[in-house]
């Protein structure tokens, strides 16, 4: 079953192809309204991406928000959320100037795997620590 996922801020619509994917699962919490929270991190190399997979156990809202990126936590990178098809992640909405604290959001239709993006955009000039946090159905 195909999910669609809609624009919840006023954001560029990007189309790039996932370069990879990354398992980093560092927490899983279920919150009281049925919503779970996962916390992912990793390494963003220069003009690299890393992809997050996840499942959606039904309708309703996704947000992604990016709790830490680098040392000091100024870094701009890249953000989007996407349908995961088992091979890559189709972009569905993103913010190519991504901070901390600012969250993506989008809504999901029907149960299913999306991802998560994160992206260099702004010439990150070294390996780079983030993580990130993403709440959904």
């Amino acid at each position: 079953m195909r999910r669609l996922l809609t624009l919840g801020l006023s954001l560029s619509l990007v189309a790039l192809a996932a370069a990879g994917c990354g398992s980093d699962l560092t927490d899983l919490e279920t919150g009281p309204s049925g919503t779970v929270t996962e916390t992912f991190a990793g390494t963003l190399n220069p003009a690299g991406g890393t992809t997050h997979v996840f499942v959606v156990s039904g309708r309703g809202p996704v947000s992604a928000t990016l709790t830490a990126v680098g040392d000091d936590n100024t870094r701009v990178v890249g953000l989007a959320l996407g349908n995961w098809n088992n091979n890559a992640c189709q972009l569905s909405v993103a913010n190519d100037n991504a901070y901390i604290s600012l969250p993506l959001t989008a809504t999901v239709s029907a149960a299913g795997s999306l991802c998560a993006r994160v992206y260099d955009t702004k010439g990150v000039p070294d390996p780079t620590a983030y993580s990130l946090e993403v709440i959904h159905p």
